[in-house]
């Protein structure tokens, strides 16, 4: 039989992961956002959430992982469910994951940053801020080499802060104080 699971879900916001009958449910602010189960392959939780041991029987029957990081995205550690035979088989996953995925993970959240600011300048650029030409081509043709380039978390937060003060100096053409 092929395993189906192939959807990495990752948590962004501070609230509250639950089981609803025999589905995951996270809320947040009044809202509520069902977690598809059968298909999740793994949680990355990068906000503080609140938890009870019945999630943690839901995870173990579907098999889902799920990973802890701290405010500033460091690895804390994670549930994985029981193997069928006890080894130290969990505690080389557990090393295995924050090895491969920390930077892959970071990157991916910084590249989504620039993808986002890409689009606020995008708007005003159509609007005749012409000026913004500069920007926009740093975003789409630097960022993501650079970020390819990095091995380091450190190094992928460098990207992000000039990511983001390269924004804040564009408001000088489209932010009239």
């Amino acid at each position: 039989m092929q395993n189906l699971k192939t959807s990495t879900r990752i948590i962004m916001s501070i609230g509250s992961l639950e089981r609803k009958d025999n589905s995951l449910c996270f809320k947040t602010e009044g809202r509520q956002v069902y977690i598809p189960i059968e298909n999740t392959k793994e949680i990355y939780a990068l906000q503080e959430i609140s938890m009870n041991t019945k999630l943690f029987g839901l995870l173990g029957k579907y098999r889902i992982i799920l990973h802890f990081f701290d405010y500033y995205c460091n690895y804390l550690g994670s549930f994985y469910p029981r193997e069928k035979h006890i080894s130290g088989k969990l505690t080389i996953k557990q090393v295995e994951c924050y090895n491969e995925f920390k930077e892959k993970i970071a990157k991916r959240i910084v590249n989504g940053i620039a993808i986002n600011i890409y689009c606020v300048l995008y708007h005003y650029y159509r609007h005749g801020k012409t000026e913004l030409k500069d920007y926009l081509d740093w975003l789409n043709l630097v960022v993501e080499k650079r970020l390819e380039n990095c091995s380091e978390i450190k190094e992928i937060m460098a990207v992000e802060g000039e990511i983001w003060s390269r924004f804040y100096d564009s408001f000088k053409y489209f932010f009239v104080l």
